[in-house]
C-alpha cells in the first residue's frame, strides 16, 4: 500500500474521537479490518463498528466520502443521514399491441408519477445513539457516594413526578404574566427537588420520574422536530443542553443522597424527543456502572415499571390520549396487569392535574409543572397550579401518600435566601 492509497478516507479522523482515528490509521496501515484489530488489541467487530460510527458522525455534518451526488435519487445515501426526502420520477408502464391492421395500439398500465420517500427519524435517533457509545467509550462513570446504609423503608418507593419543565422557553411578564427563562427555570426547578429530597426519609429505591418536554425546543433552530413548530426560546441551543445536563446531574445525585437505588424514567415529548433519547443514554453512561442508578430504556413511548403488587405505566400522552392508555397498558403488560392489584398511569403533556376515574382498575392522572406560561398557552387561556410532586408508591398497598410543593414556597424559600422573584404582571392602578 502506498502512501497516498487509503481504503477509509483519513480526513474522516477530524469528525470523531481518539479512538475511532487509532482504527482507522490502524486499517489503513495493515490493509484489514481484521489485521488492525490484532495490532490495537481488540475485537475486529470493535473497530468496524467504530470506523461506522465515525462515518455517521462525519454524514451528520456533510462529509460522506464515497457517497458523492447523493441527493441524487439513483445514489447512495449515507446509511443515518438525515434527509428531508427524496423524489424519484418514474416514467409510465405502456403494454404495446398490434391491432389487424398492424397498426400499434399504446395502453398505459402504470401512469408516470413522482414518488417521495421520506427517511425514517429512527435513523437519526440511532446515529445519536451510536455517537455517544462511542464519544464515551473511555469515559469513566462518575464517583457516588454509598448512600443510607441503614434505617431505610423497602416497602415504599418515593416517585418524583418532574412534570414538563420547559427548560429553555422563554416568557416576559408583560405578555404572559410573569417572566421565564433559563436561569429561572433552573433555579427554580433545582431549589424544588433539594427540598423535596431533604424531606423524604431514605429508602431503598427512589423514581426519577420524567413525565417528557424537560427541555423546550430540540435543535438550533429553536423548533420541535416533528411538526417545525417555531416557539419562544431563550439563549442558544449548546447553552440550553448545558444547563439541561446540569439540572438532571444535580437531580439524580441528590436523589441518591436517600436512596440506596435510583430508577431514571426519561419519557419521550413531542418538545424534547431527540434530547430525550440522548439524555437517556447520557445518564446510562455517566452512571450505568455505579450500580446504583438504573437508567431505563425509552426507546418506547410506553414504560412499564412493576413493584410488587403496584404497577405504573408512563407516557407523556402527546401520541396517545388518557381514554385509550388503559387498554395499552392492560394489552402490552397483560402478565403484570394480571399479577397486580394497584395500577397508575402517570402522564405530562397538559400541564394540569387531571385525574380520570373511567377506566375500572387502573388511575390515569396527569401532573402540574411548576414553569412558567409560553404566549401560546398564555394566549390560549390555559391556566393552571404551578407545582410538583412526590408520590410514595407502596409494593404491597399502592400510593399511600403525597407531598405537593407549590411553586409559592419555592420562591419563598429562595427569597430567603437571596434569590429574585422572577417578574409578574400587574393590573393597572389608580
Amino acid at each position: 500500500m502506498t502512501d497516498t492509497t487509503y481504503i477509509i478516507d483519513p480526513e474522516l479522523k477530524t469528525y470523531g474521537s481518539e479512538h475511532q482515528a487509532k482504527c482507522v490509521d490502524a486499517w489503513n496501515e495493515t490493509g484489514s479490518s481484521t489485521k488492525a484489530a490484532a495490532r490495537l488489541g481488540i475485537a475486529q467487530s470493535n473497530v468496524v463498528r467504530a470506523v461506522q460510527r465515525l462515518r455517521d458522525a462525519a454524514s451528520l455534518k456533510g462529509f460522506a466520502p464515497g457517497h458523492a451526488g447523493w441527493q441524487r435519487p439513483n445514489r447512495a445515501v449515507p446509511r443515518t443521514h438525515v434527509a428531508k426526502g427524496v423524489s424519484v420520477y418514474h416514467p409510465a408502464v405502456k403494454e404495446i399491441t398490434f391491432d389487424d391492421n398492424d397498426q400499434i395500439i399504446e395502453r398505459v398500465v402504470e401512469p408516470a408519477a413522482w414518488v417521495k420517500a421520506d427517511l425514517r427519524h429512527e435513523a437519526y435517533i440511532q446515529a445519536i445513539k451510536d455517537s455517544l457509545a462511542d464519544a464515551f467509550n473511555d469515559f469513566k462513570p462518575r464517583d457516588v457516594d454509598p448512600g443510607p446504609q441503614k434505617d431505610y423503608s423497602t416497602d415504599v418507593i418515593p416517585w418524583i413526578q418532574i412534570g414538563d419543565a420547559h427548560i429553555g422557553m422563554l416568557a416576559q411578564a408583560a405578555e404572559t404574566g410573569e417572566s421565564f427563562d433559563l436561569k429561572i427555570g433552573e433555579r427554580e426547578l433545582c431549589a424544588a427537588i433539594a427540598q423535596l429530597v431533604d424531606e423524604m426519609q431514605a429508602c431503598e429505591r427512589a423514581v426519577i420520574n420524567d413525565l417528557g418536554d424537560f427541555t423546550h425546543y430540540e435543535n438550533m433552530q429553536g423548533e420541535t422536530e416533528a411538526s417545525g413548530h417555531k416557539l419562544d426560546y431563550d439563549g442558544r441551543f449548546p447553552k440550553m443542553i448545558k444547563s439541561y445536563r446540569r439540572i438532571m446531574q444535580f437531580i439524580v445525585e441528590k436523589v441518591l443522597e436517600k436512596a440506596r437505588t435510583v430508577d431514571v424514567i426519561i419519557n419521550q415529548g413531542n418538545h424534547s424527543r431527540t434530547n430525550d433519547i440522548w439524555m437517556r443514554e447520557l445518564l446510562d453512561v455517566a452512571y450505568g456502572k455505579t450500580g446504583r442508578v438504573n437508567v431505563l430504556d425509552n426507546s418506547s413511548v410506553f414504560i412499564a415499571y412493576r413493584m410488587g403488587k403496584t404497577l405504573v405505566m408512563t407516557h407523556h400522552s402527546d401520541k396517545c390520549k388518557p381514554a385509550r392508555l388503559a387498554h395499552v397498558m392492560a394489552t402490552d403488560f397483560a402478565k403484570d396487569w394480571g399479577e397486580t392489584e394497584f395500577r397508575y398511569i402517570d402522564i405530562g403533556h397538559i400541564h394540569h392535574n387531571m385525574v380520570s376515574k373511567e377506566h375500572p382498575g387502573v388511575q390515569v392522572e396527569s401532573w402540574n409543572i411548576l414553569a412558567a406560561k409560553d404566549k401560546w398557552a398564555h394566549d390560549g387561556g390555559y391556566r393552571s397550579r404551578q407545582s410538583i410532586t412526590v408520590v410514595l408508591r407502596s409494593r404491597t398497598y399502592g400510593e399511600i401518600g403525597r407531598r405537593l410543593l407549590p411553586i409559592q414556597e419555592v420562591r419563598d424559600r429562595l427569597l430567603a435566601t437571596g434569590h429574585p422573584l422572577p417578574a409578574k404582571k400587574a393590573a393597572f392602578a389608580v
